[in-house]
């Protein structure tokens, strides 16, 4: 779901200008559907004092997150977008060690910096490359680190709530950003004249990725930590990347395979290294 979001948002983007204006329709039904299945489960939406870390790991994850992707989005192509994204189980990484989450592992940095000079080569090549921009490529090198951050936000919520309890009582603190960032440009969108191939691009993006993506990456995290959990993203460039080929007719150019290999050669570096350590540490207390 997440692999060809990237793809999607490339087609959206072909009658929907406005990053703004996506943000906001594709976060309205996603949110009232997500209402509906709780109400249907039985799942309490109410909120207290002990929901608040809830509320800012939503503005972390459905409003600064959403707004750096898809404004980078915008500005780079749908493989490029895809391979930067990737660092993100580094970040995970990164983050876990600081939240105490994880321990410390010497071959988790040596696989994040190869996992950052490979983001760095998709980075500066494509912003040569006529199809994006260097801006657009650090938004989503900063969406990169926040979705990061929000996946570490997201593990102590997960052992309290359902994970789709958790992402439907989040949501609403995303709004803080998004409605000031997109509501002007929603009144832009040309509704009448919206293709069959833009609504059903949108109804992947709302419940494909948004709903089914989400709540199966959260229902990851509850089970197995949001380090090993965020190694989903080996498989997001390359689905993204062979989307981007059969559907937009983009191919992968020199810079951008030596990038995607890179990454995702540190990525599986990092995790490994933070296996072999989770392992030692399970010996040593047993």
């Amino acid at each position: 779901m997440w692999g060809f979001n990237f793809v999607a948002l490339k087609l959206l983007y072909l009658q929907f200008k406005s990053p703004a204006a996506l943000a906001i329709v594709r976060f309205v039904p996603m949110y009232l559907l997500l209402v509906a299945i709780c109400r249907w489960r039985g799942e309490s939406l109410k909120y207290s004092k002990e929901t608040l870390p809830v509320l800012w790991q939503g503005f972390v994850a459905m409003g600064v997150y959403m707004l750096l992707f898809l404004e980078g989005m915008a500005r780079t192509s749908a493989a490029e977008g895809a391979i930067i994204l990737a660092t993100a189980p580094v970040f995970s990484a990164i983050f876990s060690v600081i939240a105490k989450q994880e321990p410390f592992t010497p071959g988790a940095i040596l696989g994040a910096l190869i996992a950052f000079a490979g983001a760095a080569v998709v980075i500066f090549s494509g912003a040569h490359d006529g199809q994006s921009s260097l801006k657009g490529n650090l938004l989503l090198l900063g969406s990169a680190i926040t979705w990061a951050y929000g996946a570490i936000l997201s593990k102590p919520l997960v052992n309290k709530y359902s994970p789709i309890q958790s992402l439907t009582l989040s949501m609403p603190a995303g709004l803080l950003l998004l409605v000031p960032y997109g509501g002007l440009d929603l009144i832009k969108v040309p509704w009448s004249s919206l293709s069959t191939q833009t609504w059903l691009m949108l109804l992947h993006v709302t419940v494909g990725a948004g709903i089914i993506g989400f709540v199966g990456f959260y229902e990851g995290v509850k089970k197995i930590g949001p380090a090993p959990a965020m190694l989903y993203q080996y498989f997001v460039p390359v689905i993204a990347a062979t989307s981007a080929y059969f559907v937009l007719h983009q191919a992968l150019n020199v810079h951008l395979s030596l990038g995607l290999v890179i990454v995702i050669f540190g990525v599986a570096l990092a995790s490994r290294a933070r296996y072999m350590a989770a392992q030692r540490l399970k010996l040593a207390t047993s």
